[in-house]
């Protein structure tokens, strides 16, 4: 199945409503609408991927479907539920339809499902498993908040299906009233409102039916934002003044019935008691976003990975703070007033998740203050609370999502409110609302954000969040055209990651202010490759520095399917603080430096480079094909052809690549010169072959490639007289402790998916496959999702090697022949079996370490205890070859 959207779901399902298809396409609509291709689906209707003997369609695992007649609708879905033949071909989802009604079932979840036809773009969500996309159930979270999340997922739905909402302003709407739904569910379990107040009103003053409880709700609604009622009936009068702004705004109530009455009054039942507003926003955001219902709680930083960010940044600080003046009445207090005056901003804000831990860790260091003063003083002084919410600021681009942080603030006020109230007996009016956090709905990449957080130079402002990333190549048209505003000065920024607008203008914002920091938690691409040379001079030239840093860890959340992102956290800062602080996955390490690629003693940057050392060979690309695959041959073609045409085997050489090297694969291609050409092509299959090149060449829209045409029986490089040569793949597992590196015998070719050394020596071989290379590999190269990705540029023109003489060459040469001998004892072993970190032959494994200490030895006589000290060695030595190179 291929990944398709929810709106192109939608798109597809609406083809059901405006053309009546008959009762036996439905089910090859449905298949369409989630992602099977027209292709797979004309195998379906041949009966290939069809089972065989039976009258509809029954994809194993995917879709059991009959088309019926309006009559046996019901009779028919009950008999395909025990329908062993169907139950041994486990469908996902069971289904029948007239074609203008549907009746489905769900055997795993025991789910059933009933609609019009016409209807179904509306509410779609039981057959998502058609695409491959199971409902969550894998949270560990507080389970208060799964179920209410599902049940508001349930209500939604029911109100789609039968109001037809299609434009922004209706979507809009429909977000403002579910979540004023959300606050009156909690307010009537929390004491905001009287208990059962708001679903007890609805059980007893609308119909059964739902057919006016619309109607009550707009009047329930309208009246929350009235601070005087005249002429109001009790049955709506009795709901008090909430203010805030959360009912200020007029809006259309949806269409409700029966079902959606049940549905509402059923979410009551649960215990909003239980909610917790940090999460619990993110998770109503995938209630209103259908496609990422794949796993509700997928969609937040998770409580432990934001505390990894305000810690170090402010909370670490001020409990420090507190420890140090826990004896002293006057330094509590001065503590007091220090955080009535902080502000906090996330101009990536989403449903508020820093804000709300940030706002609720506050509260809590607050009320051990307070404690502690009544302890060292001895009188029952009555408290107050210190934080607002207007100490909180936010920039958010989605409307719901800016909706539900405010909401989600106000939860946790009030929530923070009952723990004040509880610790110290200080009765606190729950209503009416004061006003929520400043967030603001709106682009940050082209908002200003000083009018946003005002602040002056004094001021003590901690700028956090979880801003998007996007690589270049993720980017829509809107997101590129924000690179281009905000970098417009800055050249090649066109590759930099979306999060780098927010690292570049965080750094303008918090520039000479002794008191403002920021910090996000970012890929680590930030931190390697290319990006590191473009956009931390910028940063650093605002006289910033990286002041801590968590180093690349797994994003971990409780998704049901963990994103395999591999996440950092960088923290700046202006250049006040002496000691920086390094956070490793076992260890923290003080610095009075870290550099942007998250180490420690160094700030180099280092920089592409076009050219190799003085006296080392140019490493380069292998052999790009541009063929559209016609000079390249399988093993089989290879051997037909050969067995057919003995005499032009000379023409076929070994084509390798990263992949081919490394797993063993085997492939081939035509290697002809122009002397050999003439009687090429006297060969018909050779002659065919090349012509097909010239066709695909000319139809290029690159001169260079049009102009390849004219030697069609050629890759883009040639080399008439080929040598032994070292082959480094561009990208490689991580799951290796070294990239593997070989040696290539004069009849094999290296594609353009690896590079290669031409009579390269074997002492530079031995460079290439040592832990020294691995360290600066791993830190200055990119990465390719989680794997090492080379680059000739960064990772080989830049590496810092050491002087040599003749004697410590021959040592590394022996090594690395040993190194090579050893592989060779394991012949029937690919490569990526041999360097797999588990697998690993130890015989291997120990010639690795005898060269990496002959080349470590090369460097210094003390021996390296670790790839960190490895680092700073080569980052000083670096940064003194950059020197002499000036």
């Amino acid at each position: 199945m291929a990944t398709i959207s929810y709106k192109e779901i939608e798109q597809k399902l609406k083809e059901l409503k405006e053309y009546k298809y008959p009762a036996s396409e439905i089910g090859y609509k449905l298949l369409s609408a989630f992602g099977m291709t027209n292709t797979s689906i004309e195998r379906v209707r041949s009966g290939k991927m069809n089972l065989a003997q039976f009258d509809g369609i029954l994809v194993k695992k995917l879709l059991a479907y009959r088309g019926v007649s309006t009559e046996q609708l019901t009779t028919v879905i009950e008999e395909m539920k025990i329908d062993q033949k169907i139950l041994k071909s486990t469908p996902r989802i069971i289904a029948v339809s007239d074609g203008d009604i549907i009746l489905a079932f769900d055997p795993r979840e025991k789910e059933s499902y009933e609609n019009k036809v016409s209807k179904l773009w509306l509410d779609f969500q039981l057959f998502y498993p058609l695409a491959g996309v199971e409902k969550y159930r894998g949270i560990t979270e507080n389970p208060a908040d799964v179920k209410a999340a599902e049940k508001m997922a349930k209500l939604y739905d029911e109100i789609r299906c039968f109001n037809e909402i299609t434009s922004e302003s209706d979507v809009r709407e429909l977000n403002i009233f579910m979540t004023r739904l959300l606050f009156c569910f909690f307010a009537e379990d929390t004491d905001i409102f009287e208990k059962n107040l708001f679903t007890g009103s609805i059980a007893r003053f609308t119909k059964n039916d739902g057919s006016d409880l619309s109607e009550y709700l707009d009047a329930c609604f309208n009246v929350m934002d009235q601070e005087i009622r005249i002429g109001i009936s009790s049955t709506v009068a009795q709901f008090p003044y909430v203010n805030g702004g959360l009912f200020r705004t007029h809006i259309s109530i949806p269409r409700l019935g029966m079902k959606a009455r049940r549905i509402i009054l059923e979410c009551g039942e649960l215990s909003w008691t239980d909610i917790n507003p940090d999460i619990f926003g993110s998770m109503i955001q995938a209630v209103v976003s259908p496609e990422m219902r794949s796993g509700l709680g997928v969609h937040y930083t998770s409580v432990p990975n934001i505390m990894k960010l305000i810690g170090p940044l402010f909370l670490n600080d001020l409990y420090e703070a507190f420890e140090q003046g826990k004896d002293s009445e006057k330094k509590l207090n001065a503590l007091l007033v220090r955080i009535s005056k902080m502000k906090f901003f996330d101009p990536a804000c989403g449903s508020g998740n820093f804000l709300i831990i940030s706002y609720k860790e506050i509260r809590k260091l607050e009320i051990q203050i307070w404690k502690r003063i009544r302890e060292i003083t001895g009188q029952a002084r009555i408290p107050y609370i210190n934080i607002h919410l207007n100490q909180f600021y936010g920039i958010e681009l989605d409307d719901f999502c800016h909706e539900t942080a405010i909401l989600s603030l106000w939860l946790a006020e009030h929530q923070m409110n009952k723990l004040f109230s509880n610790e110290f007996q200080v009765n606190i009016q729950a209503l009416p609302l004061k006003p929520s956090g400043n967030i603001v709905c709106a682009n940050a990449c082209r908002i200003d954000w000083e009018d946003v957080c005002p602040h002056n130079k004094e001021e003590e402002i901690y700028i956090m969040g979880n801003p998007p990333y996007l690589g270049s190549k993720l980017q829509d048209k809107v997101q590129k055209k924000d690179i281009v505003l905000v970098f417009k000065k800055i050249k090649n920024s066109k590759v930099l990651d979306y999060i780098s607008i927010w690292l570049y203008l965080g750094a303008k914002y918090i520039q000479g202010n002794l008191y403002s920091k920021y910090a996000f938690v970012s890929t680590n691409s930030i931190c390697q490759g290319e990006q590191v040379g473009i956009i931390w001079p910028e940063i650093f030239n605002f006289n910033l520095c990286i002041n801590f840093a968590h180093t690349s860890f797994k994003w971990a959340n409780n998704a049901k399917n963990q994103a395999g992102v591999i996440c950092v956290i960088v923290g700046v800062s202006n250049k006040t603080l002496i000691n920086k602080k390094l956070y490793t996955l076992d260890k923290v390490v003080t610095s009075p430096i870290i550099s942007p690629y998250l180490t420690i003693g160094n700030e180099a940057i280092v920089k592409k480079e076009s050219k190799p050392p003085i006296g080392f060979p140019k490493m380069c690309f292998g052999c790009m094909p541009y063929d559209n695959g016609n000079l390249i041959l399988s093993q089989t073609e290879k051997d037909e052809f050969i067995n057919d045409y003995p005499e032009y085997s000379s023409l076929i050489k070994r084509l390798v690549g990263s992949q081919e090297f490394i797993r063993g694969e085997e492939r081939y291609c035509l290697w002809i010169s122009d002397n050999e050409l003439p009687s090429a092509l006297k060969n018909p299959i050779i002659a065919k072959r090349i012509e097909n090149t010239r066709n695909f060449r000319l139809k290029s829209s690159d001169k260079a490639g049009v102009d390849l045409a004219l030697r069609a029986h050629q890759f883009r490089e040639f080399f008439e007289n080929l040598v032994i040569k070292i082959i480094i793949p561009r990208v490689s597992s991580e799951r290796r402790e070294y990239i593997p590196v070989g040696l290539l015998d004069t009849n094999t070719i290296v594609s353009d998916s690896a590079f290669a050394i031409y009579d390269g020596q074997m002492w530079i071989f031995g460079f290439l496959t040592s832990k020294m290379h691995m360290a600066w590999i791993k830190t200055v190269g990119g990465r390719l999702k989680t794997d090492y990705r080379y680059s000739a540029q960064l990772c080989y023109n830049t590496f810092p090697f050491p002087k040599l003489n003749k004697f410590q060459k021959e040592k590394i040469e022996a090594a690395a022949e040993e190194i090579l001998c050893v592989r060779a004892e394991y012949s029937e072993k690919t490569l990526a079996e041999l360097y797999d970190i588990d697998e690993m032959p130890l015989k291997l494994r120990e010639a690795h370490q005898n060269l990496d200490k002959i080349i470590d030895d090369c460097y210094r006589n003390e021996p390296f205890t670790s790839d960190e000290e490895r680092l700073e060695h080569l980052f000083n030595l670096y940064e003194e070859l950059s020197k002499n190179k000036v």
